[in-house]
């Protein structure tokens, strides 16, 4: 999966029964451990803590590559000194050892993980606490508040000596000291920036609230009927104003436009809005957005998947599916995702569409089964699965992919029988997979 900057981020993909045992274990001993970092108003919270200090500075310390180095043996007993169940600490010990032989390192993209990670970042926190320092965490997030700029020093010192101690290092470019009236000047430019895009709309437009984190994509709360078309007008606007902010840039490109990256940062925003809204966004600004940023592909295939039944805009999609399948080397993410939105949309007979289709063709020989398996359900969802590279594919396919495999050969169907019956005979799951896709 690609990250918001550069690089990927490794996700683990296990089997279906595999997936379901970690959720059960993790949410069976879940009320023993700590509260999720990340719900409801906590980021909220996370935001009033540094923007109310009292102190002078606040410290933001950042766990480098978190989930990645998680010790498992560590997190073992984290888990036994607070459910008091040697058992699931041993089965989670287990689970996680098939995952990572290497003893380290969380399933990314689960809740269970995220319930873990937050287990063993609270020992971090603890220690901080004990030293009578006021922190607070979302995620892997920490902020510390600091008198000085001696004691801020002191912090991330401390902080780092107690990183090491569970076998991870904080990240030397996000952790910093921070004045606290630097936070405060941050809420008052995303007020601003709220008055430009929001206030301008509708004069009355005091229930709208932007949320927004280093995790997530901006969201919004509490919208009352009366502000849904000044929202929407607001958010057409920020793509406009990204439109030529994205243009200014690309002509000046030695030169890193604040405008451009603070309103690149709403478009995913934007889109989520506009999903229903009658007039399209142009392939142009999801190609911009894209490129810049991969991570991004996903809310762009959610805004054709929330259109696919829009006639009218049936071979614009597939226009968009074309150009990003082709615009070069993409992520097994992005192809996950592309392959899932083709298999959604309603076949068209253009260029496009058979540009997808022979792209998503050449997706049954990829390195990953994964991807493999998702090719095979998109083709199949358009009639287009053959016999003999579904056969390859199941000589290929471990049990993360078998039943995926299953379910697209009873998706397309007219398979041989004894094709079928050697694929489905001995096994419940697989057989229950066929027949679901069937179904589908």
């Amino acid at each position: 999966m690609p990250k918001s900057k550069l690089g990927q981020r490794p996700v683990l993909v296990s089997s279906l029964p595999a997936r379901v045992t970690y959720q059960a274990l993790v949410s069976s001993i879940a009320s023993d451990l700590e509260p999720n970092s990340r719900e409801g108003e906590a980021y909220a919270r996370h935001q009033s803590f540094a923007e109310e200090s009292t102190t002078e500075y606040v410290v933001e310390i950042d766990i480098a590559g978190c989930y990645e180095f998680i010790d498992h043996e560590r997190l073992r007993q984290e888990i036994v000194a607070r459910s008091l169940n040697a058992e699931i600490a041993q089965a989670l010990y287990d689970y996680l050892g098939e995952c990572s032989p290497n003893q380290r390192g969380l399933p990314q993209l689960t809740s269970a993980s995220d319930t873990l990670a937050d287990l063993y970042l609270s020992i971090i926190q603890r220690k901080l606490m004990r030293r009578r320092l006021e922190v607070s965490r979302y995620a892997d997030d920490f902020r510390v508040r600091a008198q000085d700029w001696e004691a801020a020093i002191d912090v991330i010192e401390y902080a780092s000596e107690f990183a090491r101690e569970v076998g991870l290092i904080i990240s030397d470019d996000k952790t910093k000291p921070i004045r606290t009236t630097e936070f405060r000047a941050k809420i008052t430019s995303r007020r601003e920036f709220e008055e430009k895009y929001f206030d301008e709309a509708k004069d009355r437009l005091t229930l709208f609230h932007i949320m927004e984190s280093a995790y997530e994509e901006p969201d919004w709360v509490s919208v009352s009927p009366s502000d849904t078309a000044a929202l929407v007008e607001s958010m057409r606007r920020i793509i406009q104003h990204w439109q030529a902010s994205s243009d200014e840039t690309k002509r000046t490109p030695e030169v890193e436009h604040a405008q451009e990256l603070y309103l690149r940062r709403m478009i995913p925003l934007a889109i989520k809005v506009l999903r229903s809204d009658p007039y399209r966004i142009s392939n142009k600004v999801f190609l911009d957005l894209v490129a810049k940023e991969p991570i991004r592909l996903e809310p762009v295939c959610e805004y054709v998947l929330a259109r696919v039944d829009m006639e009218a805009e049936m071979e614009e999609n597939w226009n968009l599916m074309n150009r990003l399948a082709s615009s070069g080397r993409l992520s097994p993410w992005g192809k996950v995702w592309i392959l899932h939105t083709a298999g959604r949309l309603h076949p068209v007979t253009t260029r496009d569409f058979r540009s997808v289709l022979s792209w998503v063709k050449s997706q049954l020989t990829d390195r990953h089964e994964t991807i493999r398996a998702e090719a095979a359900w998109t083709l199949a969802s358009h009639s287009r699965l053959q016999e003999e590279p579904t056969l390859d594919l199941l000589r290929e396919a471990s049990p993360i992919t078998q039943t995926g495999v299953a379910a697209a050969m009873g998706k397309q169907g007219g398979f041989n029988p004894s094709l079928i019956k050697s694929v489905t005979g001995e096994n419940a799951l697989i057989r229950a997979a066929y027949q679901w896709g069937c179904e589908a």
